[in-house]
């Protein structure tokens, strides 16, 4: 009976150190792990996409410009063809009609090296949106109304059909990225592990088209033709990926 709780307490004291030796194992795995992950090599690499989306809305700002004696009458006169415009594109029902810049300026002139004021000139500018079908029609009607600039026209896509084409073109970059790491890695004989971190950077680019001033329009007898263009998506993305 003596040896039998001799040999108990024995396998007593024996069971700490047994359960001592768990967490000093897990300790160096983990160790091994930090290790591992410290002596990874990282190659980073950028993938591009591009996609093109056909615009339907044309965005269109113009102007007019006006000379007067006094600054009073400029800015009247500016006043007055400015509420025609707005009113006519108002009737015509275009989008995102805002008034974009106003201005008024002494006028100089210079005789003998002497300048001289001979009175002033006042501009002003509105932009809005219409359906690109309807932007001929829209700045015969603006010039009718008293316009005689045409500063910037710009064409746009569909909110939606742009947005499905920033994906695709994110889809196109992170292809891109992947087949260059592949290239890469198994060039020297490497083998990829993971992906270590994903930066995203994407774009819609619309390219303004530049157009003479409004009053050259003016005397044109039929509706100009305005044409829609493409507007491109590019989208990139940069990966760190680890071997």
């Amino acid at each position: 009976m003596r040896q039998l709780t001799t040999f108990i307490l024995s396998l007593a004291f024996c069971i700490p150190s047994v359960a001592a030796i768990a967490p000093s194992a897990k300790a160096q795995e983990t160790s091994q792990r930090y290790q591992d992950a410290k002596n990874d090599r990282v190659l980073t690499v950028t993938g591009r996409g591009e996609r093109s989306v056909k615009t339907t809305k044309a965005r269109i700002q113009l102007g007019i410009t006006v000379e007067a004696k006094t600054a009073i009458a400029t800015q009247t006169e500016v006043a007055r063809q400015a509420n025609s415009i707005v009113s006519r594109l108002q009737q015509l029902g275009v989008e995102k009609l805002q008034t974009t810049s106003i201005q008024l300026n002494p006028k100089y002139v210079y005789e003998k090296e002497i300048q001289r004021q001979v009175g002033f000139t006042g501009q002003t500018s509105v932009s809005f949106v219409v359906a690109i079908e309807q932007a001929g029609a829209t700045l015969d009607a603006a010039v009718a109304a008293g316009a005689n600039q045409i500063e910037q026209i710009s064409f746009i896509a569909n909110d939606a059909e742009l947005n499905s084409t920033k994906q695709l073109a994110l889809q196109d970059a992170i292809k891109d990225a992947q087949t260059q790491s592949n290239t890469v890695l198994n060039a020297l004989g490497f083998t990829s592990k993971s992906i270590k971190s994903i930066q995203i950077a994407d774009s819609a680019i619309a390219y303004p088209i530049a157009q003479p001033r409004m009053d050259t329009f003016a005397k044109v007898a039929n509706s100009v033709p305005i044409l829609g263009s493409e507007q491109k998506v590019d989208a990139s993305v940069t990966l760190q990926i680890t071997y």
